[in-house]
Parts: C-alpha cells; sequence; structure tokens
C-alpha cells in the first residue's frame, strides 16, 4: 500500500529548495519531518490498535453466541434421541390393551411437553 504521510511531501520540498540552505538548516528541517511523520506514525498505530481491540470484543461475542448455539444444539440432538426411544418402544394404538392405554397417553403426553420446552428454549436461544 502506497500511503504517502503528509510530511513526507513537506519533506521533498524542503529537499528540493532552489536557495540552497545551510546544513544545519536542512538538519534542522529534516528533523522537523521526521518528528511530524514519528507523531503521524504514533496515531495511525493507536487507531490500528482500537480497531484492533474493537474487532476482538465483536470477534469474542460472536464466539460467546456461537458456543451457546452449539450447546442448544446438543441440548436438542439429546432431546430427539430421546424422543425416538420412547417413540420406538410404543406399541400401535390398535395393538394396546385397555389397561395400558394409559401408559401410552402418559408417554404422548410427556413427549408433548418435552417439546414444548424444547421450543421455549429455542426461542431463548434465538
Amino acid at each position: 500500500m502506497d500511503k504517502v504521510f503528509k510530511a513526507d511531501r513537506k519533506l521533498k520540498a524542503l529537499t528540493s529548495c532552489d536557495d540552497e540552505p545551510t546544513l544545519e538548516e536542512r538538519a534542522q528541517r529534516i528533523a522537523k519531518a521526521v518528528r511530524k511523520q514519528s507523531i503521524e506514525v504514533k496515531e495511525n498505530w493507536e487507531q490500528l490498535k482500537t480497531r484492533a481491540s474493537n474487532w476482538q470484543k465483536q470477534v469474542e461475542k460472536a464466539l460467546e453466541k456461537l458456543q451457546e448455539l452449539q450447546k442448544a444444539l446438543d441440548d436438542l440432538e439429546a432431546h430427539v434421541i430421546t424422543a425416538e426411544g420412547v417413540h420406538t418402544d410404543q406399541q400401535p394404538v390398535g395393538d394396546l390393551l385397555i389397561d395400558s392405554l394409559q401408559g401410552h397417553i402418559d408417554k404422548t403426553t410427556w413427549i408433548c411437553w418435552s417439546c414444548t420446552q424444547h421450543n421455549a428454549s429455542w426461542i431463548n436461544t434465538n
């Protein structure tokens, strides 16, 4: 990147004067230009540090949100595995005896309640 410092232009202008200044005058002008460049570099460095710090904070916030999302996905996966297991273990309604119908209703009610709880946690996660 060809960034030209303001002091560079002045330095070139000072070194290309038609009146030949003394060596001491030239040295003073060059020293002044170098000091100005130094100040400009320091200001640019501070701005860069500030932007880098702000970027780091944004990255850390994004990481936290992604970690929360990963935990929610892990919880959802565990819930789905459990629900699939309960569903697989259930007999078709037509094959149930009257005595075991209440247990079947309870399992189905638990699955519905559990899904509702996970939906609520997903809403909170988003």
